[in-house]
């Protein structure tokens, strides 16, 4: 009876043995998963957020002395060779749904702000331009006003049709939306019909966002070549407009992707580079902003007083 007993123990021994490591293992596996998937999910926030560029593009402009008086409308100097001119960044503009991940919630501006924004930027003398403004301003053949800003919306969703584009007729501003050629009509982007009418109200300028948002510098140069160039040839047949502008997918470039762009017939670029000042020397890479949900003062002071 001794021996059988002996024999239950060690048995017993071993089962719980096992079962504590199994736990153990489960336990370790499943935070070494949680963990992953956080990495992946940053990975994925990290696509869209922040800039993303070739380190030998990534060159702020080089500014000799101190930025002259020539940069406003009073100024006599016909020429600009870099402007203080703040370029907006958005992508929703709408109440964010209850089950948005958190790329959507970061990329999103709640309506009322986006309307708080706008009366902000026009109570304090903001004159809005096109991107496709720019090199004009730049070689002086436009004249800015003094208070100068551009609105750009990436990615061409439906909500700037019934949302965004009312505010801007209400308060006369006028704005970029970049396309992505292939997803228009989709469930969630403009339609053809509602493209028509942005172009004909003289307040949206059209521009090229790739035909389907991929990572120019992730690919072949000949298929970048094709996103970026078929992408202008279509819009421009579609809509029977001239597409000067070019937005890049992910803010993701490189010099190659630069010149294809360059190449391809657009006058001007936008990026994902924090900054305000824009220059002829980075005119395939302008700099932007990400108003998030500032207004008021609060905004105006991160348009004005932002050191970069």
């Amino acid at each position: 009876m001794k021996v059988k007993k002996r024999q239950w123990l060690k048995v017993y021994i071993f089962l719980l043995i096992i079962s504590t490591a199994f736990i153990v293992g489960s336990l370790g596996y499943l935070a070494v998963t949680s963990k992953n998937k956080n990495n992946l999910k940053v990975q994925a926030i990290n696509q869209i957020i922040p800039p993303y560029y070739s380190p030998e593009v990534f060159q702020k402009p080089k500014f000799i002395g101190r930025l002259p008086q020539a940069t406003t409308a009073s100024s006599t100097v016909p020429s600009y060779k870099y402007v203080r001119l703040p370029i907006l960044m958005y992508h929703y503009i709408e109440y964010t749904p209850e089950k948005a991940d958190l790329i959507r919630k970061r990329l999103t501006i709640n309506p009322t702000i986006f309307e708080k924004q706008l009366m902000t930027l026009k109570q304090a003398g903001y004159q809005t331009y096109f991107v496709r403004d720019i090199p004009n301003i730049l070689s002086g053949s436009l004249k800015p006003a003094e208070k100068s800003l551009v609105l750009t919306f990436d990615d061409g969703y439906k909500d700037f049709y019934t949302i965004a584009f009312p505010l801007l007729k209400k308060y006369q501003m006028k704005a970029t939306v970049y396309i992505i050629y292939d997803a228009i009509g989709g469930q969630a982007y403009l339609d053809s019909e509602q493209i028509k009418e942005l172009i004909s109200s003289g307040l949206v300028e059209i521009g090229s966002h790739t035909l389907d948002h991929v990572y120019l510098s992730k690919m072949p140069l000949s298929l970048a070549d094709k996103q970026i160039k078929e992408s202008k040839l279509e819009l421009e047949k579609k809509f029977k407009i001239k597409v000067s502008t070019f937005a890049y997918p992910y803010g993701a470039f490189s010099t190659e992707t630069m010149k294809l762009v360059e190449q391809a017939g657009y006058t001007a670029a936008v990026s994902v580079i924090a900054g305000r000042l824009q220059s002829e020397e980075n005119l395939f890479y302008l700099s932007r902003l990400r108003p998030s949900d500032r207004s008021g003062p609060q905004l105006i002071n991160f348009i004005e007083k932002i050191k970069i």
